[in-house]
């Protein structure tokens, strides 16, 4: 079955899309300074809005459209996965770094379980009682840099707390997405979503829009934008898609795990971050509980914003997303 006719090509895709998603952390860092934050959101989902358009009109043709009766479902997927992710994104990247960034929001799938439980109906094991405390316990340790301390001065950055609201948001996001994909495709469902939140980012941006300082950025914001717009979300999407479609879900869902690290590894490169050793164990106690928790729910794979294919029970969870 791993040798079928284009299964390589689609390990490929599983492969590079998370290094895309990863690469976000690092691309909205140059973007930032010199866009408002919700202007490099509305402008990365407007471009993305466009890529993957017309890759779901040529793959899905006349089931493209979903039914009237979906759009408020479309639209709550829009304003908990684009809208409310992104905005917490932006305007947290500029003050905490990558790589700390990128392991909080890798907790989302312990919240997601959490909101099913809720929600849905889902039991916790006993099992995914310990893999939620140890992720807690893992994210505590990376806003806290390893000193639990701070916890009693409150004194932990604010770009820390803003990425543990993109981890609820992904989680809202993941729990609708299970009924959205019930009715509407997993491709059309993340199209519309990203089109539908691209117009709610536009509208609370407006007021901060203008073409001078567009027309302004620098080269490296410019293709940094561009980055986040075509690779990071349009085309890793696409390639998701594509490879959950060939090898199916379960054997996809282990590749997003390697979105966080794909961004500490570019963070090093290009930023000059230094992973501590806070980073280390914050990361192994975040993906054991995660690992504790998903190993027996349904598999949840995404990113910042969705994927799946055909029918099955996909979800977006570990890192978006972004």
């Amino acid at each position: 079955m791993l040798n079928r006719p284009g299964s390589n090509s689609a390990y490929l895709m599983l492969f590079t899309a998370p290094l895309f998603w990863g690469g976000a952390f690092v691309a909205a860092k140059y973007v930032v300074p010199e866009l408002h934050p919700l202007v490099a959101a509305s402008l990365r989902f407007l471009i993305s809005f466009l890529v993957l358009l017309p890759v779901l009109l040529i793959r899905e043709k006349g089931k493209a459209f979903p039914a009237v009766r979906d759009w408020p479902l479309l639209m709550l997927l829009g304003l908990t996965g684009v809208f409310a992710y992104n905005a917490f994104f932006f305007y947290g990247i500029g003050s905490t770094a990558a790589t700390d960034g990128a392991l909080i929001v890798a907790s989302s799938p312990i919240f997601t379980a959490l909101l099913s439980v809720i929600f849905l109906g889902e039991r916790f094991t006993g099992r995914q009682v310990l893999g939620f405390f140890l992720s807690i316990l893992g994210v505590l340790t990376i806003v806290t840099k390893g000193n639990p301390a701070v916890l009693l001065t409150w004194d932990v950055n604010t770009g820390d707390l803003l990425f543990f609201g993109c981890a609820l948001s992904w989680a809202c996001y993941s729990v609708a997405g299970r009924k959205t994909m019930a009715r509407v495709t997993p491709l059309a469902s993340t199209t519309f979503a990203i089109g539908l939140g691209a117009v709610l980012l536009t509208v609370a941006a407006l007021p901060h829009y203008s073409l001078p300082v567009i027309t302004g950025l620098s080269t490296a914001a410019f293709w940094s934008l561009m980055f986040l717009g075509v690779f990071a979300s349009g085309i890793a999407y696409a390639f998701w898609f594509t490879g959950v479609h060939r090898v199916g879900a379960g054997r996809a869902g282990v590749f997003v795990n390697f979105a966080p690290l794909w961004a500490a590894f570019w963070a090093v490169l290009l930023l000059g971050e230094k992973p501590a050793l806070f980073h280390l164990i914050g990361a192994v106690l975040t993906f054991s509980g995660v690992y504790l928790v998903t190993r027996r729910l349904p598999v949840i794979v995404s990113k910042p914003s969705g994927s799946g294919a055909r029918n099955t029970h996909v979800s977006h969870g570990s890192c978006k997303r972004v």
